[in-house]
């Protein structure tokens, strides 16, 4: 039977949202708070499974798109949705897509795509009414998912985040069966309510008839998880402390940038400006950039003081520059010059995780050959513009769905040279810690 109140306050915590307005007051202990999972479980899947614009043409059968990797006739849906509300949208498409899209009769479940419907589809689902359409339907996806959870009997956020990771990958009817292998390994009925995550993520792993090939992406879902510093079990414990009280400044519950600020926040990667402000809109500076990346190298100690004539051997950065020259993950501007309180642009960030992952031994796909590095970029508006020296690093870092473009009446744009807010570093930094954990 459906709890009553949860009801009410998934219901409340979508009205909210929809409006931009974070819940407040949600009862602590053991209780879901969609608030906080819905826009956490969409910046996992944008990490995990495709950015806006993404489109996999053969996905086991049949075409997967966008954040969510809809797939099937549930993608034929969502394409369906975005020309019934924005009909100026079918430009991206050629006149047979656009009426097969539009054709009640269409029927998806073993429809793949030419090379050419695979870039109209991208164009279609990365344009304006595409993004926006997108953000709603994972929102009633995801929303869906957690009444499926509290009904299968997760009990907290973190056991509902993970249940729901499972639903978009199976699908509801699927779902429901690895839950009844998962209770059959654990040897328990179909009234046993889970308030643990280590629990249910072991008997994942001990179910041995059903779901062995997607353990991968499962470990992925747990790591995003605690990376997030949520409690992973519940009965009567408080949630878990907020990790920068005094912030005053942080974007809401529900935002599209608070699940990465949490993210670093709770890692001690990234520290407000002050005991009051993050300054979320703040442009990021190159000595905060490399001290992000000295932190999560555990803070070792160089060899020898940088010789830049523009950093002071006693600033608070001084330290994380001499470091990162000497690991060889940043350079300077030149010879004598670091320029720390520049701004970094998105390429500049490219380069710092592509030389902090070659550091640590990670394997980087495609590595620096150039017909895929050019392949890559030929599929951004502005590939052409980025810089030699970073065209490996942005390849890379937009292969594994670190960066993403920014969608145009063209397609999409790196945007290369423009410099990044420090909530927009979060979000891109939350994607990159959690692929060097795989």
């Amino acid at each position: 039977m459906k709890h009553r109140s949860l009801a009410w306050l998934l219901t409340l915590a979508l009205l909210c949202s929809l409006f931009r307005t974070p819940v407040s007051g949600a009862e602590p202990g053991p209780s879901v708070h969609p608030d906080r999972v819905i826009p956490a479980l969409k910046a996992f899947f944008i990490g995990t499974e495709g950015n806006y614009g993404s489109v996999n043409p053969n996905d086991n059968g049949a075409l997967s798109v966008g954040i969510l990797q809809w797939h099937g006739v549930r993608a034929l849906k969502l394409l369906r949705r975005i020309l019934t509300e924005d009909p100026a949208a079918a430009s991206c498409l050629s006149a047979a897509l656009c009426t097969e899209i539009r054709s009640t009769s269409s029927n998806w479940n073993s429809r793949t795509l030419t090379a050419a419907e695979k870039t109209a589809v991208s164009n279609l689902l990365a344009s304006a009414s595409g993004r926006r359409v997108q953000d709603a339907q994972a929102w009633e996806d995801l929303y869906t998912y957690i009444e499926l959870a509290w009904d299968a009997g997760m009990r907290c956020d973190a056991v509902v985040f993970y249940y729901a990771s499972i639903c978009n990958q199976f699908g509801t009817g699927g779902a429901q069966t690895y839950l009844r292998h998962i209770r059959a390994t654990l040897g328990v009925d179909s009234d046993y309510l889970f308030w643990d995550l280590d629990e249910l993520h072991n008997a994942v792993h001990n179910t041995q008839s059903y779901g062995q090939r997607y353990l991968a992406l499962r470990d992925k879902a747990y790591q995003f998880i605690c990376g997030l510093g949520w409690p992973l079990a519940e009965s009567d414990t408080p949630p878990a402390p907020d990790p920068a009280p005094g912030l005053q400044d942080l974007p809401p519950e529900g935002s599209w940038a608070r699940p990465g600020i949490d993210f670093v926040l709770y890692r001690e990667l990234m520290a407000g400006v002050s005991d009051t402000a993050f300054a979320p809109k703040k442009l990021l500076t190159r000595a905060m950039a490399v001290t992000i990346l000295y932190r999560m190298a555990g803070c070792p100690e160089a060899a020898a003081e940088s010789d830049f004539a523009d950093v002071d051997p006693h600033a608070w950065y001084a330290q994380s520059v001499s470091w990162a020259r000497e690991a060889g993950v940043a350079a300077g501007v030149s010879e004598d010059r670091f320029a720390p309180r520049a701004t970094v642009t998105r390429v500049q960030l490219a380069v710092l995780f592509f030389r902090y992952a070659e550091r640590l031994g990670a394997v980087i796909p495609g590595g620096t050959d150039p017909e895929q590095i050019a392949a890559c970029l030929a599929g951004f508006a502005d590939g052409e513009i980025v810089p030699a020296y970073g065209q490996a690093a942005m390849a890379w870092a937009v292969s594994q769905q670190i960066l993403a473009g920014f969608p145009c009446q063209d397609g999409l744009l790196l945007k290369p040279e423009s410099a990044a807010t420090r909530e927009q570093v979060a979000a891109l930094l939350m994607r990159f810690v959690l692929l060097m954990e795989q």
